[in-house]
């Protein structure tokens, strides 16, 4: 891909045989809502979101992705076979000159702890590599959301910052956690020539 210029792409299917990330569809917005609303899947995140952004968003979902810089583009991850949308997998382009794109992902609280998170963002990590042409992917999170930074560690990321009183959830500064994996590295791991 060029990253030279922004552009319109259409939302691919990614499948590991049994989770599948494919395009948001509207009647996705009772499932959203769900999780988006949820206090503890927001906790480490931000407040949860009112219905009207939740719908603004399920609605940015349902369209091609925008390749430029801080769009955010999601997509659904549901079981093969099924249509319930159990969370989201988000990227985003941070710098187009340097090719580096931000990973983000939220779960519905009743699916975490299956490995859902990881396989997802596996299958998303190998679609910017591969697809997208990213030098690098990076993820963030509140240090006390162990679940998330596990999962990153599990994409094979490294930790790269710390970052005191970085981000304000509601009335509270929290920390920030960075993490980054490289192609180079990823393609080591994954033992691609």
């Amino acid at each position: 891909m060029n990253f030279s210029e922004s552009q319109l792409i259409d939302v691919p299917q990614l499948t590991d045989g049994e989770i599948v990330l494919r395009q948001c569809r509207r009647d996705d917005l009772d499932d959203i809502l769900y999780y988006r609303r949820n206090p503890e899947s927001c906790r480490y995140i931000r407040p949860p979101d009112s219905v009207d952004s939740i719908t603004d968003l399920v609605e940015q979902h349902c369209q091609p992705w925008k390749i430029q810089e801080g769009y955010w583009n999601g997509i659904v991850i549901n079981m093969a076979g099924e249509s319930k949308a159990l969370g989201e997998m988000n990227f985003k382009i941070t710098d187009m000159v340097n090719q580096r794109a931000e990973l983000g992902y939220r779960l519905n609280p009743d699916y975490t702890g299956k490995g859902l998170a990881t396989r997802a963002g596996r299958l998303m990590i190998e679609y910017l590599f591969r697809v997208i042409g990213c030098h690098k992917v990076i993820a963030r999170c509140d240090p006390r959301n162990i679940a998330s930074s596990r999962v990153m560690e599990k994409l094979g990321m490294q930790k790269e910052g710390y970052f005191y009183s970085h981000f304000l959830i509601g009335d509270e500064w929290t920390d920030q956690v960075d993490y980054g994996l490289l192609r180079t590295d990823w393609e080591k791991s994954n033992k691609i020539q």
